[in-house]
């Protein structure tokens, strides 16, 4: 709905990126991270409310 960022983190590997979102836009973007010995990795994204 707004623009603004939402923040993506993948603690178990201490991953944290931002990614812009525009406002009245829907797009995909791609991320991938090559690890090793991490097991069942939990992603977590956090944006203000107005951004969705």
């Amino acid at each position: 709905m707004s623009a603004g960022t939402i923040t993506v983190v993948v603690k178990t590997v201490n991953v944290t990126f931002p990614l812009e979102c525009l406002a009245g836009e829907t797009r995909t973007t791609p991320n991938q991270i090559g690890v090793s010995g991490a097991e069942k990795p939990t992603v977590g994204v956090t944006a203000p409310s107005e951004v969705h």
